[in-house]
């Protein structure tokens, strides 16, 4: 096993991304341009020294630009261990509207090294080839890669994306966001079952086969939140606008806008007769308030208690 093995650390290959230049975003956490087009022959080299489900990459691989180096010194108790850090920060990074892009594999090693491998090594080959001979070049390669350990992460063919969601270039903007949240995130992800349940809802409704199955995960995330188990529509449109709205009109609009979206859901989870257009608002909207709630409740720290709440609405 190589010493990058032997590291615990992991690289992930994000599709759909676009970076220009090494970006921090959270500690121990780095997203990287590979240095290299990612070719169908780079991925059959990984297939030759362990990774079985290569050729599922394949798909992929010509807008694949960036991987994400996670450290394993870097993670911290209470929080997630270091493959689990990648995918709260894939998570994040679709918070801030990077909906398309799409945490596909891990590697123990750089996705550097795979990369341009074969055009960089094919040298490598040919002096094989006239000192030992097309046996040994073959099956004996000099060129070989070290062993792959990985695998397939969200792997998804199929992905839903909303307004709010079709950005594909990350900002510094962006990575100073994740930055400035990330522990908070870990740390609540870690603490609370309803935030970690919400913020998977937060990420996942995108592989959802259709608009009317992906309001209906958004709106479990929002319940889930609330803890409500009567009087649902009205109870939590008040509180969702006293975590959201300081008091005042722009309170009693969001107090309004959330039971707007709840008869969207309704009508989408139900059956109900809508058009594609009032689908699309509810999608858009409904992941929207879904993020607004995530991350009022990080400023806030921790879960909202029934006092908490009482106190926002009444106090």
């Amino acid at each position: 096993m190589s010493e990058q093995q032997q590291s615990g650390n992991w690289y992930v290959l994000v599709w759909n991304l676009k970076v220009s230049a090494p970006i921090q975003v959270a500690p121990g956490l780095t997203l990287r341009p590979l240095n290299a087009p990612l070719t169908v022959w780079d991925l059959a080299a990984t297939g030759a020294v362990g990774f079985r489900e290569w050729a599922t990459l394949e798909p992929f691989a010509s807008n694949i630009h960036c991987e994400l180096e996670t450290s394993k010194d870097a993670a911290i108790l209470p929080g997630y261990d270091a493959l689990n850090r990648a995918w709260l920060t894939c998570a994040l990074l679709l918070l801030r509207g990077l909906g398309r892009s799409l945490p596909i594999a891990a590697s123990a090693y750089t996705w550097q090294s795979v990369a341009g491998h074969q055009e960089r090594t094919k040298s490598v080959f040919h002096e094989q080839l006239a000192e030992e001979g097309v046996d040994a070049a073959v099956h004996s390669s000099r060129r070989e890669l070290p062993r792959f350990t990985g695998s397939l992460l969200d792997y998804h063919l199929h992905v839903l994306t909303c307004l709010s969601t079709c950005n594909e270039e990350l900002t510094e903007g962006d990575a100073e966001w994740i930055r400035r949240h990330f522990d908070k995130f870990n740390k609540l992800a870690t603490s609370s079952e309803r935030f970690r349940f919400a913020l998977e809802a937060s990420n996942d409704w995108r592989y959802c086969k259709d608009a009317r199955t992906a309001i209906s995960r958004l709106w479990a995330g929002i319940e889930c939140l609330f803890g409500i188990s009567s009087e649902l529509v009205f109870r939590l449109s008040l509180m969702a606008a006293s975590v959201l709205q300081p008091r005042g009109s722009g309170r009693r609009d969001c107090f309004h806008r959330v039971k707007k979206l709840y008869g969207i859901r309704s009508k989408a989870v139900h059956g109900d007769e809508i058009s594609e257009e009032r689908l699309a608002e509810g999608l858009d909207g409904s992941f929207c308030l879904l993020r607004d709630l995530l991350i009022a409740f990080v400023a806030y720290g921790k879960e909202y208690s029934e006092q908490d709440y009482e106190a926002a609405i009444f106090l």
